[in-house]
């Protein structure tokens, strides 16, 4: 799965500020593939720069250093799942409540990502939700968090919350099925996923339950 950057698809390149945009993909393009390949422990600043076809120093105009770009990076694949996830969950439209397309949202996420394991291994357990800072000016911005914060705060189950409490609800339930999935999948442990995806989905549906 190659992470596409929203903020680089505007498709003028013939501008200046195109051609850093440019720049600034290449990079992260070439350092994802090397951070696949052989992880972000053996590839160099140096690595990346000679895959991306640019001058060392230019990547420096872009990042502070390699542990940037990783972020950059976990924030884009995250983002694209999550984004996949939520296009494939509005499609179904059988599903009703709010714990419904929770679970269905996450277990989305598991199936990609356990179709592509080299993605998994790479994210490890560092899934990024968007902030919160990201979701409170979502009304007026980005499309995937206006649309995530309306079909939250319109849910019955979350009435009565503030965002910070739904947004720590949230991220902590999808944070530990992130973390089941990379050991279950990978590991087998504490059992395959298969067998862990009921028990995940119960404390999911458990936790966002309408409250009397």
């Amino acid at each position: 799965m190659k992470p596409s950057g929203k903020e680089e698809s505007s498709g003028n390149m013939g501008t200046v500020e195109g051609k850093k945009q440019e720049k600034r993909r290449a990079l992260l393009e070439a350092a994802y593939d090397l951070f696949l390949e052989r992880g972000a422990a053996k590839t160099s600043v140096e690595d990346i720069t000679s895959r991306a076809k640019v001058a060392k120093g230019t990547f420096y105009l872009y990042f502070q250093d390699k542990g940037a770009v990783m972020q950059a990076l976990l924030g884009r694949v995250s983002y694209q799942l999550l984004s996949n996830a939520c296009e494939a969950v509005e499609k179904q439209t059988e599903l009703e409540n709010f714990p419904d397309k929770m679970v269905a949202v996450i277990d989305h996420i598991i199936e990609a990502l356990r179709k592509d394991t080299l993605v998994l291994k790479f994210l490890e357990h560092n899934f990024i939700w968007p902030g919160l800072d990201q979701i409170e000016a979502s009304r007026e911005a980005e499309p995937l968090m206006r649309k995530l914060l309306n079909v939250v705060l319109t849910s019955p189950e979350m009435a009565g919350r503030t965002e910070r409490e739904i947004y720590q609800r949230i991220t902590a339930l999808g944070s530990m099925c992130m973390s089941v999935c990379y050991s279950s999948v990978l590991e087998g442990k504490p059992d395959d996923i298969e067998a862990m995806k009921p028990v995940l989905y119960d404390i999911v549906r458990r936790s966002l339950k309408v409250e009397k």
